[in-house]
């Protein structure tokens, strides 16, 4: 059941100075509120009212979901989402009609104090947006910006996350672009979203699905999809790395390193089912960033400022010729936010509404999974001469990516048989289905292991792929004489994991037991592709660093088993590394750290060789070696040979 949507009556806000003007309306600081009064002071408020001649296609529906949608949220649901994304917080009401809503203004950590390129001395105080970084290093640093290479690839890793996060949630963004994208590189690097109102929340939209011109799709494609948001992740990363507004070409990106090359190019495919996952993307940022140069890039010292159109946009973006050497001085001290007209429209941010929700309590997650410890022992050999690395860019030994084949949820069409089945229905009890895959049989039962567990009821439709968004949903079921849907999550013998995504960690025993989902640790399983109705293990083989596979079977209804392909998580990169790898080793002789690395040139150690053998120290003969113990696996221990470069 959705809860009821926060509304505030036009006439009981006192609006401040106006911060902005755009194509949708226009958006004021709100003097007399604040919003989660829970945390000390509360935020800072702004208020968005929609220009008079869009009321009329507006879907005031859409927009009332949108902001209920945090009631029915967990409370750590709903703080997630209103920390990462501008998400709307209160109808606002005038003359009875939704005239806009409200919103948390952006946190302060997404701001910064933007250079004037003509007198450095002047600074503006000004929201950081994504697009100023898609420009040469000499005009980011110019501005006062401060960014590295690692920072550019942990702020792509949080923001691979959040989508993930966001799909599971039932939201699309849509309209992903580097307008409607706010970061920080102070403390952990992050991003946050903006322009919420034009997502897409279970399939409704508020306004029409617009594009940013130079960020569209394929022609043809369905707008606010998962597919589509990975598509234009992957243009971010790509325009991201060449310094560049309207690039495709992946080059710069394979350079830093070759797996995310190989997953921008798959995610720009114009087939929608083949395009990488978030989780996926998320996972090679962050290895990436683990060897990536943590120092600020500063540029040649030529600055040239971007012409008409935003950051980067026009006469003086990338690629024009340089006007001359601009010093970039000391910060100056914050200003007061200035006024502004569209681009501030689009950033003003967003409201955490848990003044709203702040009674309802949190239902918890399950703990961890416990993890095995494992067993790591080191040899050594005496080191050469002091070698002193480079900074390098880690580029991880894994074999090329291939995208996976399209993951099938199905949709069954039952047919019910006890009418009082549905009257009696309520979200969290439990039925069985002893139906087939096309025709439903229910009978009641208490929610134990090979049940299904009813997530959520829709009343007035019959429609099953209204549960499609539904986390956790694996069958939908209808009644006709109640006019009403079921969505029906499977109970599986075989532990959470069933309902695990790709990207999710999990674990468990190599035997018979429940496998569940736990942190990402050493020692748990990366889940690298999660396929629906099938339990051929055959479709794993092509993963990098697949080691595992574990099948979950649904008797009766094979459309829902569910196969997933693991990945084991070694302590670092000597784990994966084959015969001839070039690595760098750090840390102590007892507790040494291999990573990955860019070139030989920036490495101190070859792989001499490997067995998978626990312990084999005499494999190695007079080379250096480590060794790993997986005691639920033994065929993951290995015994790696290494030497000096």
């Amino acid at each position: 059941m959705t809860a009821p949507a926060p509304t505030v009556d036009h006439g009981a806000l006192v609006l401040d100075r106006l911060l902005g003007q755009g194509g949708q309306g226009v958006v004021h600081r709100v003097a007399n509120r604040r919003i989660n009064d829970a945390d000390g002071d509360g935020w800072e408020v702004v208020y968005k009212e929609y220009d008079p001649a869009l009321l009329p296609v507006l879907d005031a529906g859409a927009l009332t979901a949108m902001v209920g949608l945090l009631g029915d949220l967990s409370v750590s649901e709903g703080r997630w989402l209103c920390e990462k994304t501008a998400w709307p917080a209160a109808l606002v009401r005038r003359e009875g009609h939704i005239s806009g809503f409200l919103m948390r203004a952006a946190p302060d950590r997404f701001h910064f104090d933007l250079r004037s390129l003509g007198d450095p001395a002047a600074t503006t105080r000004r929201l950081a947006n994504l697009e100023f970084l898609l420009n040469g290093d000499a005009y980011v640093a110019g501005i006062g910006l401060t960014v590295s290479e690692r920072d550019r690839l942990l702020l792509l890793a949080d923001l691979a996350a959040t989508l993930g996060r966001l799909h599971r949630i039932g939201i699309t963004v849509g309209d992903l672009s580097p307008k409607n994208l706010l970061f920080t590189t102070t403390g952990r690097p992050e991003c946050f979203l903006i322009d919420c109102d034009a997502m897409r929340l279970r399939g409704a939209s508020v306004l029409p699905q617009a594009e940013t011109p130079d960020w569209q799709l394929p022609a043809g494609e369905e707008k606010a999809t998962p597919a589509g948001d990975v598509h234009k992740l992957a243009l971010l990363a790509i325009r991201l790395f060449a310094r560049d507004q309207t690039t495709t070409d992946p080059t710069e990106l394979a350079a830093v390193n070759a797996a995310l090359g190989d997953l921008a190019r798959a995610g720009l495919d114009p087939d929608p089912s083949r395009r990488p996952t978030p989780g996926l993307w998320a996972e090679h940022l962050g290895v990436a960033a683990v060897a990536a140069s943590s120092t600020p890039a500063a540029g040649p010292g030529v600055v040239t400022p971007p012409g008409p159109g935003g950051p980067g946009g026009g006469p003086g973006g990338p690629g024009s010729t340089p006007a001359g050497p601009t010093a970039v001085p000391t910060p100056a001290p914050k200003s007061p936010v200035a006024a502004g007209i569209g681009v501030i429209a689009l950033l003003a941010a967003a409201v955490m509404a848990l003044v709203f929700i702040q009674s309802r309590h949190d239902s918890g997650s399950a703990p961890d999974v416990a993890v095995p410890t494992a067993t790591a022992t080191y040899g050594t050999v005496p080191p050469p001469a002091p070698v002193s690395p480079k900074p390098t860019k880690s580029t991880p030994v894994d074999p090329p990516y291939t995208a996976p084949a399209p993951v099938y949820t199905p949709t069954p069409t039952p047919t019910p048989t006890t009418p009082d089945m549905y009257e009696s229905a309520q979200v969290g009890s439990c039925f069985y289905d002893n139906g087939t895959s096309e025709v439903a049989k229910l009978s009641p039962t208490a929610c134990t292991a090979g049940a299904f567990k009813v997530l959520r009821i829709f009343n007035g439709t019959t429609n099953l792929d209204s549960c499609k968004n539904i986390t956790d949903y694996d069958e939908s079921v209808s009644s006709r004489n109640h006019n009403l849907v079921l969505c029906l999550s499977y109970l599986s013998p075989g532990g959470d994991a069933f309902h695990s995504d790709q990207g999710d960690c999990v674990y468990g025993p190599n035997s018979t037991g429940p496998w569940g989902k736990t942190s990402c640790q050493r020692g748990a399983f990366t889940v690298l592709a999660s396929y629906r109705g099938t339990t051929d293990y055959a479709k794993c083989d092509s993963w990098p660093n697949y080691n595992l596979s574990k099948a979950f079977t649904v008797p009766g209804n094979s459309t829902l088993d569910v196969l997933l392909c693991l990945s084991y998580t070694y302590p670092d990169a000597i784990g994966y590394a084959k015969t001839g790898a070039c690595l760098l080793k750090s840390g102590s002789e007892t507790r040494p750290v291999f990573s990955n690395v860019s070139s030989c040139s920036a490495a101190n150690i070859v792989v001499a060789g490997r067995t998978s053998t626990y312990n084999a120290a005499s494999f190695c003969g007079q080379y250096g070696w480590t060794t790993y113990q997986v005691p639920d696996y033994p065929h993951l221990d290995y015994t790696v040979c290494w030497r000096w470069r």
